[in-house]
């Protein structure tokens, strides 16, 4: 055997797999501008979602990535979006996830397909990336924003008469409502007693809830909301019928403009938590692209901070 041929043809055909290989990976490494990435979300029923989509928009535009996206409130036309996008053979689907039962057989579906699946705000087991919040810790710092006025206004002995603005359809949400709950039970010399709660996600639900609190038979002291859309419209019943003073706050989370207006202005909305999700339109897109790459870094679980605003630093997130 001439071990001089031999290695020189083992040496020549290695070269020749590297080089196709080179060239397929090259040739599967796509452009900017051949990337479509879809989100699936609910309906834009709250102004920092309507601002999310918007800031989504911009970055893609800016990074000369193709975006598309379905806002519906019923499950079934989001799960029906998330199969005409696996259809239409997107590179990266993106889904605000709720509920992670009912989007299983679709993730499973769409990575069959070859797409990457990005979960954001709920983490679903065997998802490709992930970003969210642990929903309990958010919930603990709107209950600690809370407490902080709680212990300011009242002490050992008092009752607080409390409502709760909450939305049980979201899973993730429960967990917050319980944070704020817990937190407030802890941290409180006063005694916390939830006396009222009722589903209000939207603004407009908040008008209804924020009147239905005000008929709950108690002179209600604090509410407490898992976000600001909500709240503000509990705000804004509240406003109407002329419910404030010194004994009543109000508590919510995101951080949206009408509520940082209203916490400037030094009346009964007190807090908010910011999570920074506008300003994390860019982090979002550029784990999908990440994804439609095949890059590494991109997956796996991407945890989000937050911060907590009252009157002494809402001029700080005023635009």
């Amino acid at each position: 055997m001439n071990v001089k041929k031999v290695l020189t043809g083992t040496l020549a055909a290695a070269m020749t797999t590297s080089m196709m290989t080179g060239f397929v990976m090259a040739e599967e490494t796509k452009e900017n501008s051949d990337i479509t990435i879809a989100y699936v979300t609910s309906a834009l029923t709250t102004q920092i979602f309507r601002d999310q989509v918007t800031a989504l928009e911009d970055y893609c535009k800016e990074i000369g990535v193709n975006f598309v996206y379905t806002a519906q409130e019923d499950e079934a036309k989001q799960l029906e979006a998330c199969d005409n996008y696996i259809s239409m053979g997107v590179d990266c689907l993106m889904v605000h996830v709720t509920n992670v039962d009912m989007f299983a057989d679709t993730m499973k579906a769409c990575q069959e397909a070859g797409i990457p699946w990005f979960s954001y705000d709920t983490k679903m087991e065997g998802d490709d990336a992930y970003y969210g919040w642990n929903n309990y810790d958010l919930g603990y710092a709107i209950g600690e924003n809370a407490a902080a006025w709680v212990n300011e206004n009242f002490g050992e002995g008092d009752v607080v008469y409390a409502a709760s603005n909450n939305m049980p359809t979201a899973a993730f949400l429960v967990t917050r409502e319980q944070g704020y709950k817990d937190a407030l039970d802890e941290k409180c010399d006063a005694t916390i007693e939830w006396v009222a709660e009722a589903n209000g996600g939207t603004t407009d639900n908040g008008v209804t809830a924020g009147e239905n609190f005000l008929q709950c038979g108690y002179d209600l002291n604090l509410v407490c909301a898992i976000n600001d859309s909500g709240l503000c419209g509990v705000y804004q019943a509240f406003q109407a019928a002329g419910y404030d003073g010194d004994k009543v706050a109000l508590f919510g989370c995101d951080s949206d403009p009408e509520a940082l207006e209203a916490i400037a202005e030094g009346g009964i909305y007190k807090g908010t938590i910011n999570t920074g999700l506008v300003k994390l339109a860019p982090d979002f897109i550029d784990i999908c692209v990440g994804l439609a790459k095949g890059d590494e870094s991109a997956k796996g679980d991407h945890w989000g901070d937050f911060i907590m605003i009252t009157k002494d630093n809402v001029q700080d997130w005023l635009s």
